[in-house]
């Protein structure tokens, strides 16, 4: 007759077949010689039927060791089980790295989660395989895994989100992420964390390139590139007697026509190479780039990032201050002209259909740059 088979399970509800063996393994690495091993992973093996959760069989061994050879021997199991290190290989064996909770957790966040229910499930896959006694285990065991969990705790929705960046290798043109906004709104900050989240390598600010056009082309040939963005319109005589206001948006615009040159060429170095980029800057007029050649060769997930509160907007130029070596008095003293461009950036973007995100909680505003980006590309990638 057939010996029924028994299986733990783990705290997703995922049954592992009862291994005698692996068990042996662990007591032997706490002191145990083979028989005494051999005879707890008995004596545990006939204490259930059909099934044990993982936690209610690390406990009986804990007792069975505590009971047989002391406290000491039962605290050492229990600090292998929660210490021993897990090799994730890749899914074609060539090679293998430690399992690290805070990398799971941190690519847990890509479905939308905040950090600290990322990190808890991040601590409940490990849990369960140390309980497992695995010392190996396959990446895309793992993303099973989470996305299991993410399933039973928020849906095939958040699953879905989770499983389109872990694809992201597979993924046959690049993603190019475009944040746009006015000065003070939090883009340089966003674009940092989302970088971090989607573990995109490659960052460029469209004040970046404007740097180096400035190296390279004098004031006298395009006087728009050498001031700010909302001095602009100051520098461009060929504007005329035209109202202040307009002369405001039309130095930007021109500016921008200029910086954006250098922006499409960025762009399409990265798309050339195949590699993802994100790129934040005022100069990224919401559709700008996307309805060029480059939205058909690449994934382009256009953001525009707002402050509507003028008084925490003020505040962030105040907050900047204090963690670099710009000093708030010249935004300050130009604020009206930055809020305007602000309004017009916000204006188009309502025009193009593009996702605007408001800034007023920095948290809240990751979490939907999140959600628009990844609900983005489920629209356009087919998740198998």
């Amino acid at each position: 007759m057939k010996k029924k088979r028994k299986y733990v399970i783990d705290e997703a509800g995922e049954k592992y077949p009862f291994s005698r063996g692996v068990l042996v393994k662990s007591l032997m690495k706490v002191g145990l010689c083979i028989d005494d091993a051999y005879q707890i992973a008995d004596k545990i093996a006939k204490s259930f039927k059909d099934e044990i959760t993982l936690s209610e069989l690390s406990d009986r061994v804990y007792k069975e060791l505590k009971k047989r050879f002391g406290k000491e021997i039962g605290r050492k199991y229990k600090n292998y089980i929660k210490n021993k290190e897990i090799l994730v290989e890749e899914d074609d064996g060539r090679t293998s790295v430690p399992f690290s909770k805070g990398i799971l957790a941190n690519s847990i966040r890509s479905a939308g989660l905040e950090p600290s229910e990322a990190f808890q499930i991040a601590r409940s896959v490990e849990k369960a395989l140390r309980l497992a006694g695995k010392q190996t285990v396959k990446r895309s065991d793992i993303r099973k895994f989470v996305e299991r969990i993410l399933t039973e705790r928020y849906g095939k929705e958040m699953a879905a989100r989770y499983i389109v960046w872990r694809k992201i290798k597979n993924f046959k043109k690049p993603i190019i992420i475009l944040i746009s906004g006015a000065t003070g709104v939090g883009k340089s900050k966003l674009a940092a964390e989302l970088a971090t989240i989607f573990d995109i390598n490659r960052m460029v600010s469209t004040d970046a390139v404007r740097e180096v056009m400035r190296k390279m082309i004098s004031r006298e040939l395009v006087p728009s590139i050498h001031v700010s963005s909302y001095e602009a319109g100051k520098v461009i005589y060929k504007f005329g007697s035209m109202p202040k206001k307009e002369k405001i948006i039309y130095g930007f615009l021109d500016q921008s026509e200029k910086v954006l040159t250098g922006v499409q060429a960025v762009v399409g170095r990265a798309i050339k190479e195949n590699v993802s980029l994100i790129v934040e800057g005022i100069h990224l007029i919401p559709g700008a780039l996307t309805d060029g050649s480059e939205a058909k060769k690449a994934h382009l997930i256009p953001i525009l990032i707002t402050t509507l509160d003028e008084e925490i907007h003020k505040s962030r130029f105040k907050t900047r201050e204090k963690i670099s070596q710009r000093t708030s008095k010249k935004y300050l003293k130009n604020f009206k002209s930055i809020r305007l461009i602000q309004d017009y950036l916000y204006s188009v973007a309502k025009e193009n259909n593009i996702p605007i995100i408001d800034n007023i909680d920095f948290d809240q505003a990751r979490q939907r740059a999140i959600e628009v980006i990844t609900d983005k590309l489920l629209e356009e990638v087919e998740i198998k």
